[in-house]
C-alpha cells in the first residue's frame, strides 16, 4: 500500500494542487460577487440621487418657463405703453409747437414788434396778432381797460350786474 501510495503520490498532489485552486476560485468568486453587490449598490444609489435631482431640475425648468412667459407679457405689455407714451410725446411737441409760438409773439410785443412782425415772424392770424398788441398795452398800462357793461335788460326789469373785477392782477 505504500508503494501505491508512492506511485500515486504525483496524482495525490496534483489532486490536491486542483482541488486547492478551485477552493481559491471559489473564494476569489464570492470576493467578486460581494464586491459586485456593493458597486451595484452604490449605483443604484448614485441613480436615485440623479433621478431625483433630475426631478428638480425639470421642476426649476418648468418655473423659467412660466417666469419667461410672464416677462414676455410684461415685454409686450410695456412695448405697448412705450408706443402710447411716444405718441402722447408726439402729440405734447406739436401742442407746445403752438404755445412757444404764442411765447415768442408775446415776447416781440414787449420788445416793441408791430402787426406785421408778429403775423410774418409768429405766424399769427391778424386778429390775434391785434389782440396780442391790445392785451400787451392793457398790461403794460398805456390802454385803459374799459369797465364790464351791463347787457341790456330783457323787459322785466331785474338785470344782474357782472361782479366787478379788480385791476390788479393775481398771481396764483
Amino acid at each position: 500500500m505504500l508503494d501505491s501510495l508512492i506511485n500515486n503520490t504525483p496524482l495525490l498532489i496534483g489532486g490536491g494542487v486542483v482541488i486547492l485552486c478551485v477552493f481559491l476560485f471559489l473564494l476569489w468568486l464570492l470576493r467578486f460577487r460581494s464586491h459586485t453587490r456593493v458597486k451595484l449598490e452604490h449605483l443604484r444609489q448614485e441613480n436615485r440621487t440623479l433621478g431625483k435631482d433630475l426631478q428638480k431640475a425639470n421642476k426649476q425648468i418648468l418655473e423659467l418657463r412660466s417666469i419667461s412667459v410672464g416677462l414676455g407679457q410684461s415685454f409686450s405689455e410695456q412695448q405697448d405703453i412705450v408706443r402710447l407714451l411716444a405718441e402722447r410725446i408726439s402729440e405734447l411737441e406739436q401742442e407746445d409747437r403752438d404755445g412757444r409760438l404764442y411765447s415768442r409773439a408775446s415776447k416781440m410785443v414787449k420788445l416793441g414788434a408791430d402787426i406785421d412782425e408778429l403775423i410774418e415772424e409768429c405766424e399769427l392770424p391778424k386778429a390775434e396778432a391785434e389782440l396780442m398788441l391790445s392785451l400787451q398795452k392793457k398790461l403794460a398800462g398805456q390802454e385803459a381797460i374799459p369797465p364790464l357793461e351791463q347787457a341790456p335788460s330783457s323787459g322785466k326789469g331785474t338785470s344782474k350786474a357782472a361782479p366787478k373785477r379788480s385791476s390788479r392782477r393775481s398771481v396764483r
